[in-house]
């Protein structure tokens, strides 16, 4: 509805108006009068009259001296009409000037005045009704803009450079906010939910994968906006992955995009309850170039089928190099083959990240880090005596455990004593025999006899009883080659020796020796062979595929 403001120091005028005029056949529901200027200005200000009929002339505060007024403070949420005893062209020009729409002379007459109320409200509807489009356009164009920009940030991503459409590409992405992308070296970050297929096959859970999706998709978008410092843009690609494009000027930045692909990791096992990996491109590259590090990422997440997922991928299949990532003490399992496999070297180079360790803990007294860490070496005690280790004086006497810790007040001494303790520990794991070719000699037997399985470093480990880190480490230093060289060996030599009967089809053989993809076995092959599967037959005479 329309409210409306009467002023005139004639009370007749004012309140004949107000009562007899019939307000509501226009659409106006409030209407409201004052005597003066002064008291006029104050209900205006207060209810924000859309429709202002006014005396020019009156005591104190004039009317033009109002509209004067109100220009300068509410210069666009109202309307004017003029009420004039007389003639006076030169004041109605000044009042059209400050906003007025129309006049009208004394006495009123009330035809001329309906004309008027009716082009003033008429007027007021089409503005409101412009504003309401306006208002309907930039909430439809908010809503637009991400959907555009995903469309343009997959047909970048998913194809192959085109030179001849740089110029149309570069228009939209500053039309769509996104030409920091031009301006600087580029990271990708895939995000890929482990095992989402089951999910549809299971008809109980029909809705839930979109579920899954969009809340990994939020996981993630939060995750940036809170963690990270420079541009980046998220969207959904074609395979059904999370695909983050991230402005990266120097090294700092990738590093820094690591540890966030690390903290999205863990919030989507936390908040989503699901599995997922996570491939990060190894180096930043141009624009130009953001399909080659969508490819390279894609065939980073394709190791999870040899070393499982729920994990963050940092270079591609030929380049990972397990034996060399960081090796952890958090978890006691990880100590405990430290300790057991690893060298003095290996014991100080890991409690590199002791201290990185204790403040992930968030604990600020001396007291309650001397306790975690107390907690922290008992369960590493407790893991070593389930493998074997003799030594129960940490059993029998924890107080003492606790004391010669709370002789140290300072993180570096703490530091110093716990790798003192874990030397300790590892002479005596080596005073038994925890031969390492044991371990190897079992994975090696896994890998030949069930290599047409699922089989990945993580279950390998788990068989043998050591963490996948240090299975790799071993494997390596007992045979000279990586758990995932020897497994792609195997699979290769039968692979030949499938091709080479033609009652097997290409994509049977793929599966007889462990790859679910046909389309990622025939490029190992190629790579290992030098020649596609296909190749391979026609040049032993089998051209059946």
């Amino acid at each position: 509805m329309i409210s409306v403001l009467i002023v005139d120091d004639e009370y007749e005028i004012r309140e004949g108006l107000r009562k007899r005029f019939p307000w509501h056949e226009y659409g106006i529901g409030t209407v409201r009068s004052a005597s003066d200027g002064d008291e006029a200005l104050q209900i205006a200000q207060e209810y924000k009259p859309d429709l202002i009929i006014t005396d020019i002339k009156m005591n104190r505060m004039s009317g033009l001296e109002l509209l004067s007024e109100l220009q300068m403070t509410e210069p666009k949420d109202w309307k004017a009409i003029l009420i004039s005893g007389y003639d006076d062209f030169s004041l109605v020009k000044q009042a059209i000037h400050l906003g007025a729409i129309d006049y009208i002379l004394k006495p009123i007459n009330m035809d001329e005045m309906e004309r008027i109320v009716r082009k003033a409200t008429d007027y007021i509807k089409q503005e409101r009704l412009e504003q309401q489009n306006k208002t309907n356009i930039a909430y439809q164009v908010q809503f637009a803009v991400p959907i555009l920009q995903e469309e343009l940030l997959r047909e970048v991503v998913e194809n192959e450079f085109n030179p001849y459409r740089e110029t149309r590409i570069i228009h939209r992405l500053n039309s769509l906010h996104l030409d920091w992308m031009k301006e600087s070296p580029l990271l990708l970050m895939v995000v890929e939910g482990d095992d989402l297929k089951a999910l549809v096959n299971m008809q109980v859970l029909t809705d839930e994968k979109e579920l899954v999706l969009f809340g990994i998709g939020n996981v993630i978008s939060q995750t940036l906006a809170e963690e990270l410092c420079v541009p980046a843009a998220l969207f959904r690609d074609s395979m059904e992955r999370w695909v983050a494009v991230i402005s990266c000027l120097d090294q700092e930045i990738l590093e820094l995009c690591k540890s966030v692909a690390e903290i999205c990791l863990q919030r989507i096992n936390q908040f989503v309850k699901v599995k997922a990996s996570i491939a990060v491109s190894p180096v930043p590259k141009e624009l130009k170039h953001l399909n080659a590090l969508y490819v390279e990422c894609g065939e980073s997440l394709e190791q999870k089928v040899i070393y499982g997922g729920n994990r963050l991928f940092t270079e591609s299949v030929d380049g990972m190099d397990t034996e060399n990532e960081k090796m952890s003490i958090r978890e006691p399992a990880a100590v405990l083959d430290l300790v057991r496999y690893g060298t003095e070297t290996d014991i100080t180079e890991s409690m590199k990240g002791f201290e990185d360790m204790v403040k992930s803990w968030e604990l600020l007294s001396l007291k309650d880090i001397q306790q975690q860490i107390f907690q922290w070496l008992m369960g590493i005690y407790r893991t070593a005596a389930a493998a074997g280790w003799p030594d129960r004086s940490w059993e029998r006497d924890p107080i003492g455990l606790w004391e010669r810790l709370e002789q140290y007040d300072t993180l570096e001494s703490l530091k110093k004593h716990v790798e003192k303790s874990l030397q300790f520990l590892a002479s005596d794991f080596h005073k038994m025999d925890t031969s390492s070719s044991r371990i190897v000699q079992e994975a090696a037997k896994l890998i030949r006899t069930r290599y047409s399985e699922n089989l990945s470093l993580q279950y390998v480990a788990s068989m043998v009883h050591v963490t996948p880190i240090w299975l790799s480490k071993l494997y390596k230093k007992e045979t000279g080659h990586t758990f995932l060289e020897d497994l792609t060996s195997i699979r290769m030599i039968r692979a030949k020796e499938l091709l080479g009967d033609i009652k097997y089809k290409i994509y049977h053989v793929s599966y007889e020796v462990g790859y679910k993809d046909p389309v990622h076995f025939s490029k190992l092959f190629k790579k290992h062979v030098g020649v596609t599967p296909k190749e391979f037959r026609r040049l032993r005479g089998i051209l059946d595929d």
